[in-house]
Formats: C-alpha cells, structure tokens, sequence
C-alpha cells in the first residue's frame, strides 16, 4: 500500500472530482489518522461510506505513485529557460531509454 502523504492528497484534488467534503475526510483519515468510526458520526453517513472514500482515494494515489527511484519536480521561470530545460531533459530521458534497450 502507498504511503499517502499531503503532496499525493493535494495531488488527487487536483486533478481528480471528489467533492471538497470527501477530501476533507480523507485528510482526515490518511494525515490526522482519525478513525472511520468517529468520522462517520461526525460526517453524519455510515461507516462503510468512510471505507470507500479511503478506497477511492488510495487508488487515486496509487495512480500517481512514481516509480522506485524517480522523483518529481516542478518548475517555475521565465517561459524560455523552462523550454529549454524541458527540452533538455526530454533528449536525457530519449539517452536513457535508448541505452536500456
């Protein structure tokens, strides 16, 4: 199971529909560890409805796992150095697959 830490929560509310109280639960599920049950009750639905938001969420993170090794940046600057970084490392990445095959 992966590890779900705020960047992979802040990532799968970004880029997938859950509605704002189903993220508010699984930050609390994943990051507070408070438990389903006292959820539940909190959130005014049955337990069950936790589980699934827990499953849901994990497999929206598990989409998002990179793999061993890798890492993930973000780049902010001027549009013509970001280009050009990008294009660099675009023609590493083409070395590095051509030297794996």
């Amino acid at each position: 199971m992966t590890v779900v830490d705020r960047h992979l929560l802040d990532r799968v509310a970004r880029e997938r529909r859950f509605d704002d109280r189903t993220m508010q639960i699984a930050r609390r599920l994943f990051l507070e560890g408070h438990k389903p049950k006292r959820l539940a009750t909190e959130y005014g639905v049955i337990h069950q409805r936790i589980y699934a938001i827990r499953r849901l969420v994990q497999a929206a993170v598990n989409d998002f796992r990179l793999p061993e090794g890798w890492t993930e940046v973000t780049l902010q600057g001027p549009a013509d150095l970001v280009h050009a970084t990008a294009a660099l490392f675009d023609e590493q990445m083409r070395m590095r697959e051509g030297s794996d095959t």
